[in-house]
């Protein structure tokens, strides 16, 4: 059975195989490739292939000239394959794609026309791959170059009509050549069908056109066969056998592929009118978009446009249909001639009653009423349906119901009771938006009973349950139109806590709202213009700095094979950013400006609290420049400090020794309005329970021996300012109950006095431990903490922060190099290193060897890694002799670091090992470790 493999081969023979994109005969047996790496030059193409929409091909032209095409067939190939694109030329594609068109049926194709082929050759190609699948294909077509920039070297093709009378390429009109007196007499026995159906003999008729088609393909009458054929389609349509209906068409298109490409496509307009009643809207939408980006033919064009406005009101998107041209275009439907044309104004008539445009839509279907008073059965059927859908939408339902009835003898004199069937549903949903539900249930009852008959998409929309919303109470009065998706918008806006996060769903609801690749929004708060959220994948927009800068909306204008659109965020009078959206090459941004202008509004608030946010990073990095890191831990306790040191009440700093708690009591200190005032310090751990008293809160003379004069403590000499306590979890509970008081009282008595001393001072403490257990297990008293626990900041440890090492390093190298005269700059080995010890000594630890490196460094050159003490180095040398051995002491190490930065976390370190729980724990026992917490 020939295949596909891996989407590049077409195997023929059990060991031999076509190229697909070339067409050369290879071995089957294919070689894996090298791993995959992006060429920059090909970034317009990966936007086109990674931002394609089922149901929307497209027909994209590359300007690469000379031999340069032959590269860009291949570099094209690569990347579709990388996408899950099945690359493939287009001749190879029309020869083999009913062999194909099983593998085919779920993938979307990137079909590679070279400079030499026809125009209808690639117009075939089009439709046949979007009759096999909804996939968003691309037809790449290699132009020769004409001259443009790199700018615009990628380009939708559009305009068909105009663009394909100005190449030579394209096959002039041939006079077709007489018939043969048999293919004649079987055409004239198929037109007898016609006979049948008004009789009511429905069988014979499709019995009839069944064995006229096959005799004529037989005969190789393509012409006449595809005619045939679809008059088949139509006939099997009309009575809603939508499967059948699309294996006629089918046949239509492949009996016309080699004779007629217009035809091709009238073919493909009614499969998707079929595919639509079988409620396969995507692919019906699909075979339409093809047509219009394929066809040259402006009936062909207004019969897909039609037909696709059809698709796109079943799915809701009602704006999309009435944009389609042929709803305005009244000139060209102002004399229709046979149902097809008739269809097309019908359609623009619904499209018009369903926008609300009922004037316009009345006129055009009185008009369309005049057109279709001949003896043509169904365009009268189509004319008077579009009448009756304005009258129903007007509410008249009395002179609704006189239509209806001329309707209903219409569709018995043309013999298409499904058009019935649709009328009598829109009937159901008049009488039900007035009322008169007992009504509307009897005809929804009446068409229950011939369910069986109907096709999918009527059969679910008569199962489906239409209630409209209750009217508004007497004497309310109406409320003001909201626009569309104001509403969703206000709510993700106010739904995340984050700022990030709600820009984020905001730029997604835009993104798909507009079909773009790429939103940004973009701020330049004192600084230069950048991009601060991001949604979508496609190329970086352009326009952000230009939008901030004229403060106008800037676009759409091409910008690198696609196209940008730029407005202002504005809040209140100021100028805070501004919404870029692009689009790739074979989309236009259409009238995306009145979302782009309602999402800028909505977003300006979050823009400037996100901003504001920046401001206070960048605020706090210049504030306190020793806190030296980029992580986001030290960023979120350089924000706490701001925000400590601007409130009066206490503060605890937690963390493990060396991590530079008293530094932050300092920053604290010198940020506050008691900068000015002085800050004392003392070590809890290091004052002896029977100087406590003494060292904090003073003595006066006499009070003990030696106290030969008064003397004020620190808490006296803080008054003001800031007392520090340094590892207070080490003091006794003596020592904590003569604490409590003074920092609740803010009142102070010396040792050997009878009065108290009014204080102000802020109290910070540090502690190593955890507080709150201490307190649970009753060795400190929970009262004091919650005292000097109002403000709680914890320093995390070096090695959950290991992004933070190398800007330390650089820090105190700096420092230290300077104290001894040495200009040796760090070797890498080094770096690497210092990165992946676990510093249980934290930043002192690393500052200490720094400090001692730079007195090992030489005078100039680089410091290698043997200089390192050797608990560094230790850490990531491998000292076995054997494999295994080796094996089991790299594991350890690297275990050991990831618990390290995990904090002894087991869940964290497993979920960074890309281990379960378990798995982790299973590890830690093979490696001797299960000790570690």
């Amino acid at each position: 059975m020939p295949g596909l493999l891996r989407d590049r081969y077409f195997e023929y023979a059990p060991n031999r195989a076509w190229d697909l994109v070339t067409g050369e005969t290879v071995s089957a047996q294919i070689e894996e490739g090298q791993p995959h790496a992006s060429d920059p030059a090909s970034g317009p193409l990966i936007e086109l292939l990674d931002h394609g929409i089922d149901g929307m091909p497209r027909w994209i032209v590359s300007g690469a000239g000379g031999v340069e095409w032959r590269k860009e067939i291949h570099r094209a190939a690569r990347e579709a394959r990388h996408r899950g694109y099945v690359p493939i030329a287009v001749e190879i594609f029309l020869r083999t794609r009913l062999l194909l068109a099983e593998h085919l049926r779920t993938r979307a194709l990137l079909l590679i026309a070279r400079p030499d082929l026809s125009i209808d050759s690639m117009r075939m190609a089009l439709l046949h791959a979007a009759a096999i699948s909804q996939g968003p294909h691309v037809l790449l077509e290699m132009a020769h170059s004409r001259g443009e920039g790199h700018e615009m070297r990628w380009r939708a093709a559009e305009a068909r009509v105009s663009y394909g009378a100005t190449r030579s390429r394209t096959a002039a009109p041939v006079p077709a050549p007489p018939a043969p007196p048999d293919v004649i007499r079987l055409l004239e026995r198929a037109r007898r069908a016609a006979d049948f159906v008004q009789s009511g003999r429905h069988a014979a008729a499709e019995r009839l056109l069944r064995e006229t088609a096959a005799a004529l393909g037989r005969r190789r009458a393509g012409v006449a066969a595809a005619e045939t054929y679809m008059a088949l389609g139509q006939l099997l349509l009309e009575r809603g056998r939508v499967a059948a209906a699309d294996t006629a068409f089918e046949e239509a298109a492949v009996h016309a592929e080699s004779v007629d490409v217009r035809l091709v496509g009238r073919a493909r307009v009614w499969q998707a009118a079929g595919r639509t009643d079988a409620g396969q809207l995507t692919a019906a939408e699909s075979l339409c978009r093809a047509v219009l980006v394929a066809s040259a033919v402006e009936e062909v064009r207004q019969l897909a446009e039609a037909t696709l406005g059809r698709v796109l009101l079943w799915q809701g998107r009602l704006a999309e249909a009435a944009a389609l041209p042929f709803v305005r275009q009244t000139t060209a439907l102002a004399n229709p001639q046979g149902s097809p044309h008739v269809f097309v104004a019908a359609t623009a008539v619904r499209l018009l009653v369903e926008t609300g445009d009922l004037f316009e839509a009345g006129r055009r279907a009185r008009a369309l009423l005049d057109a279709t008073g001949g003896g043509d059965h169904a365009a009268r059927v189509i004319a008077l349906g579009a009448h009756l859908r304005v009258l129903l939408a007007t509410g008249d339902l009395t002179l609704a119901r006189e239509q209806l009835g001329v309707f209903e003898a219409a569709t018995r004199a043309a013999r298409t009771p499904l058009r019935l069937a649709r009328m009598r549903l829109a009937w159901s949903h008049a009488l039900r938006r007035a009322g008169r539900a007992s009504e509307a249930d009897r005809e929804r009852r009446s068409l229950a009973r011939m369910r069986s008959v109907l096709p999918p998409l009527l059969q679910s929309a008569v199962d489906r349950r239409v209630t409209p919303p209750a009217p508004p109470p007497a004497g309310a009065t109406c409320a003001a139109a909201v626009p569309a998706g104001a509403a969703e918008l206000v709510t993700l806006a106010h739904k995340e806590s984050d700022d990030a996060d709600a820009l984020k769903r905001i730029g997604t609801f835009v993104l798909q709202g507009v079909r773009a690749s790429r939103v940004e929004f973009w701020t330049s708060d004192e600084g230069p213009a950048t991009p601060v959220v991001t949604s979508g994948a496609g190329l970086t927009t352009r326009l952000g700095p230009r939008a901030l800068e004229a403060g106008t909306v800037i676009g759409p204008e091409s910008a690198e094979s696609g196209w940008e659109m730029a407005v202002p965020v504005r809040l209140g009078s100021r100028l805070i950013g501004a919404l870029c959206a692009r689009w790739p090459a074979d989309r236009s941004p259409g009238d995306a400006l009145t979302l782009l202008n309602l999402a800028s509004a909505v977003a300006a608030p979050r823009v400037e609290s996100l901003s504001h946010d920046v401001r206070a990073v960048a605020q706090a990095a210049t504030a306190i420049p020793e806190l030296v890191g980029v992580s986001a831990a030290i960023g979120e306790v350089r924000r706490a400090v701001l925000r400590a040191a601007a409130a009066p009440f206490s503060v605890l700093i937690e963390g493990e020794s060396g991590v530079g708690k008293e530094l932050v009591a300092r920053a604290i200190h010198h940020l506050s309005p008691r900068r000015s005032r002085r800050f004392c310090d003392v070590n809890c751990a290091a004052v002896p329970d029977d100087l406590f008293e003494s060292e904090l809160f003073g003595h006066a003379r006499g009070a003990f021996s030696g106290a030969v004069h008064d003397r004020a403590g620190l808490v006296e000499e803080a008054d003001g300012g800031t007392l520090f306590l340094d590892e207070v979890a080490d003091l006794s509970a003596r020592a904590q109950a003569k604490l409590l008081r003074v920092v609740q009282q803010q009142e102070v008595r010396r040792v050997g006095e009878t009065f108290s001393r009014k204080v102000d001072v802020r109290f910070v403490s540090a502690a190593n431990r955890d507080l709150r257990r201490e307190g649970e297990e009753g060795r400190f008293r929970q009262d004091l903490l919650y005292r000097l626990e109002v403000i709680r900041i914890r320093i995390p440890p070096l090695r959950e922060r290991p992004e933070d090492v190398a800007p330390l390093v650089r820090h105190f190298w700096t420092a230290a190099s300077a104290r001894v005269n040495t200009a040796a700059t760090l070797s890498h080995g080094v770096l690497a290193a210092l990165a992946r010890y676990h510093w249980p000594g934290n930043v002192r630890e690393l500052q200490n060897v720094m400090a001692a490196l730079a007195v090992e460094a030489p005078t100039r050159g680089q410091v290698r890694a043997s200089l390192l003490p050797a608990v560094i180095t230790g850490a990531t040398t491998v000292t076995a002799a054997r494999l295994s051995t080796a094996r089991l002491q790299w594991e350890r190490r690297f275990v050991e670091v990831a618990l390290a930065r995990a904090g002894g976390n087991r869940s964290r370190a497993a979920r960074d090992l890309g281990l379960t729980r378990q798995g982790l724990l299973k590890a830690l026992e093979r490696l001797g470790l299960a000790s570690l917490s």
